[in-house]
């Protein structure tokens, strides 16, 4: 079940929502306000990069010494 995140129009609440398959017909109501003026914001767990990019390195490790991992 994908979790998307929302910001609303009315009030500038930003929240989050728990979704099933089902509940792409019901209307999002701001949790806040229970306005129906939100809309899908892009948050840093939806972003993808593209086919063949390396991702950053995340640097040395905070031990020091080697993962393990080759």
């Amino acid at each position: 079940m994908p979790i998307y995140e929302y910001s609303c129009s009315s009030c500038g609440n930003i929240f989050e929502l728990l979704t099933t398959s089902n509940s792409n017909t019901e209307a999002v109501h701001c949790n806040k306000c229970q306005s129906e003026k939100v809309h899908k914001i892009l948050s840093a767990g939806s972003f993808r990069r593209g086919t063949g990019t390396p991702l950053p390195s995340a640097g040395p490790s905070a031990c020091g010494g080697k993962s393990g991992f080759s």
